[in-house]
């Protein structure tokens, strides 16, 4: 069983200051994004009047509570809405999801259909970032007890909408997912992130979750390769995809970003085959450095919507958080 549980909550007396502990949540929210872009790139951000990408990452946080984004961080929701989006477009055929086992709030109930489980599943809350338990009862049986600890845990609220302000979040249902774990024991899969602004991709990003460098191979549409922050050395770690692969990664991310000011789609490549992840609306928060020019370039081409312009398809974005879907455990 291997445990991700979100971040590490500081201890006293660090924790009187840290942005997790338990004073800060309180400031209004406005001080508290500042205060988390100062501590993030060392200077003060302008969020009335942005004109970088982070900078504009934290106006949306600050201000944007469109049904639009309402249940982009809804990981169920979401997945309709890509699925739905990738049909629409002629591409839901070439592009794999996850099989969702069960949905639910008590773990007990999903213990008691674990002879229809495989042996590899993941379980992950609806609502939140940063949190799964990967389980493999080929090498160890489940231990259903600490699974349900932990798992309970989640359906509480977390940072991201009491800390963080990322108002989605507060949106999507608190729920409790098991889910189709891709790829094999020992094997890695390398991740494809796309960020885009107006429908069209302006980056993607991938990775191997093995690798212990993390998320730096950065490139353009066209494949060409940038460094993202400063003294990265982005080159040497990941194989580059190939041109078929590059151009479906392309033509999903538009499909599923058309509606956006800006989102980043999320998928994993496994075997040759692309599967179609997550969603996001709030991509590292906005809170990472970048060389050179790369963050005004992204801020340039980011246009930021009119809240008060109506949405002809907000009946269909809330919609998709309506009632409680049943994984194929349960139907």
């Amino acid at each position: 069983m291997i445990v991700r549980d979100g971040p590490k909550q500081p201890r006293y007396p660090l924790a009187l200051i840290h942005p997790l502990g338990p004073l800060f949540r309180y400031l209004p929210l406005s001080l508290r994004r500042h205060l988390l872009y100062l501590r993030a790139l060392g200077r003060w951000g302008n969020f009335r009047s942005p004109r970088l990408a982070g900078e504009k990452a934290q106006w949306r946080i600050i201000n944007d509570r469109r049904p639009l984004l309402a249940f982009v961080e809804d990981k169920l929701a979401s997945k309709e809405y890509v699925k739905s989006a990738l049909d629409k477009a002629g591409l839901l055929e070439l592009i794999r999801f996850p099989e969702t086992y069960w949905v639910g709030t008590d773990l007990r109930e999903l213990q008691a259909l674990a002879h229809k489980l495989p042996a590899r599943w993941v379980l992950k809350p609806n609502h939140s970032s940063g949190r799964y338990i990967l389980l493999d009862s080929n090498t160890k049986p489940v231990d259903w007890n600490t699974t349900a600890a932990i798992s309970a845990r989640w359906l509480e609220r977390d940072e991201e909408e009491r800390v963080f302000g990322h108002w989605a979040y507060s949106q999507a249902r608190h729920l409790l997912i098991a889910q189709e774990r891709v790829g094999t024991v020992g094997a890695g899969l390398t991740e494809l992130k796309v960020v885009s602004t107006g429908g069209e991709a302006q980056y993607y990003f991938y990775g191997d979750r093995l690798n212990p460098h993390g998320y730096y191979e950065c490139h353009f549409p066209d494949g060409t390769r940038f460094s993202w922050g400063e003294g990265d050395d982005p080159f040497q770690y990941y194989p580059e995809i190939s041109n078929n692969v590059r151009h479906l990664l392309l033509d999903a991310a538009r499909a599923i970003s058309a509606p956006f000011d800006e989102v980043r789609a999320d998928f994993f490549l496994w075997e040759g085959k692309l599967w179609a992840g997550e969603i996001t609306a709030y991509g590292a928060s906005g809170l990472t450095r970048t060389a050179g020019d790369i963050d005004a370039r992204l801020g340039a081409a980011w246009q930021l919507p009119d809240l008060t312009a109506q949405d002809p398809r907000e009946a269909e974005w809330r919609a998709l958080l309506e009632g409680t879907p049943k994984g194929t455990l349960q139907e």
